[in-house]
């Protein structure tokens, strides 16, 4: 249908998630350890923070899902205008997650719980007409796939404060091994700066198809909705690994801050960490279209996940003092589950497919938002860190002086929990149906119930 995206689509729409990510990494790698080493939050705090605010994710994503359905599409899109009413709020909210106004413990809680929950609610706003955008902007399935990759690029150009704050901001202390808050606040506004003038050419590069929007639904039922999705098996072993890939992301991230700052005293590490592991990405990206062709998404994950569950079993087991050797695991962890983080949005493309095909509707937004929803459960069982380091015995106070065994406690903390949420994807991918065969079924047979949808329609 339609003409075929331009680079600029693809520059608008990498972009974007290139500005989401700006803010989104800080806030899973370095919010932690902002809590427990800056405000004097405990561990348990901490996390009951996260997990209070993805309770309200619960609520908050599938209605934000069912009214951007319902939205109807104006002279500048449906999805498309949500990149600038929600993008500017969402960087401001960033900046004051990392305000501290008082030294009162009180204060600080309530305020830094106040404003993550804010902040999550206009991600939220973002991100569910983002991801929705790709599915109006082709229904080829190569574009598809080019749209996932380039997000997932747009996504790993994103993580640059992870690889320039261990330098800007890990600087206090003695031994520069703790974290600045005043530095931390000024970089946060220097990325809320950036994340504007993003949003800006993001919005003016992006397009939508009509004839696309055409075909969404926008009479929701999100009870009846619901209903349909826990009885698609496609949809239900999906979500859960993009939940679980996130997980497995975010709390490497937040673990390795600990690992690297405690454990092997080598905060600047952290940078080369992610750029190794990033590594197996950029080496993906020219073939992840051919690779897809030839072996089909959920065969090539199999294989990818296997791959990553020996190197982080290697890692744990090992307890491995020299962190070189940490590092190269790092990059078969990464090269195996390097696919599904390139082509999750159009896994994610593929079970909303599933969806109209046994269903009959296209509910894209809806659709979308419990596939988010699952990805911030994956951001809330990544916030069991903090809860984890406390729970081991660390001392924020004894920073480089921790016990050995609290170093040992960090080891396992940083290397055990990667291993288990590996192999529980690896299970759930041998359940997803969605083999090559079955997907290009399903694709040929849209194709027919669209194309007959839309005479309908004329």
């Amino acid at each position: 249908m339609g003409d075929k995206l331009s680079a600029k689509n693809y520059i608008g729409y990498t972009i974007c998630d290139s500005a989401n990510n700006l803010a989104f990494c800080v806030m899973g790698t370095y919010l932690a350890t902002y809590c427990t080493d800056i405000l004097g939050i405990t561990g348990a705090v901490v996390t009951a923070i996260f997990w209070i605010a993805r309770i309200w994710d619960a609520i908050n994503d599938p209605i934000m899902g069912s009214l951007v359905q319902r939205k109807k599409p104006g002279k500048n899109g449906k999805y498309r205008p949500f990149i600038l009413w929600s993008g500017f709020p969402l960087a401001v909210s960033a900046v004051l997650v990392y305000t501290k106004f008082t030294g009162n413990l009180t204060f600080n809680t309530i305020y830094v719980a106040a404003t993550y929950i804010l902040y999550g609610m206009i991600y939220t706003v973002m991100s569910v007409p983002y991801g929705s955008l790709a599915m109006v902007m082709t229904d080829k399935e190569n574009e598809r796939g080019n749209l996932s990759v380039a997000r997932a690029i747009g996504g790993g150009f994103g993580n640059i404060p992870q690889l320039l704050f261990p330098i800007i901001v890990m600087t206090g202390g003695e031994d520069g091994q703790q974290m600045d808050g005043k530095r931390l606040f000024c970089a946060m506004c220097v990325v809320a700066i950036a994340m504007m003038l993003i949003y800006i050419v993001s919005y003016s590069w992006t397009k939508e198809k009509p004839e696309l929007v055409t075909l969404s639904n926008e009479e929701v039922h999100i009870t009846s909705t619901l209903k349909d999705i826990i009885k698609d098996r496609a949809f239900v072993t999906m979500s859960l690994i993009g939940g679980l890939v996130i997980a497995i992301q975010m709390y490497i991230s937040s673990a390795n801050v600990y690992l690297f700052k405690d454990f092997y005293q080598k905060s600047g590490f952290s940078s080369i960490y992610l750029i190794i592991s990033y590594l197996p990405l950029a080496v993906m990206i020219p073939f992840a279209n051919k690779m897809i062709r030839k072996w089909g998404k959920k065969e090539i994950c199999v294989v990818g996940f296997s791959i990553s569950a020996i190197a982080s079993l290697i890692s744990w087991l090992g307890h491995f003092t020299n962190i070189w050797i940490y590092i190269i695991l790092a990059f078969f962890v990464n090269l195996g589950i390097g696919f599904v983080i390139l082509e999750v949005w159009a896994m994610c493309g593929d079970i909303v497919d599933h969806q109209e095909w046994v269903t009959g509707k296209r509910e894209e937004a809806t659709n979308y938002a419990v596939f988010t929803f699952m990805r911030k459960m994956g951001q809330a069982l990544a916030a069991i860190v903090p809860l984890l380091i406390g729970a081991i015995g660390y001392d924020k106070n004894a920073i480089g002086a921790q016990t050995q065994e609290v170093l040992d406690g960090i080891y396992t903390v940083s290397t055990l929990v990667p291993f288990l949420l590996i192999m529980l994807m690896l299970v759930l991918i041998l359940l997803y149906p969605l083999s090559k065969k079955k997907s290009e079924q399903m694709q040929k047979e849209l194709q027919i119930q669209r194309e007959a949808k839309l005479a309908n329609q004329e």
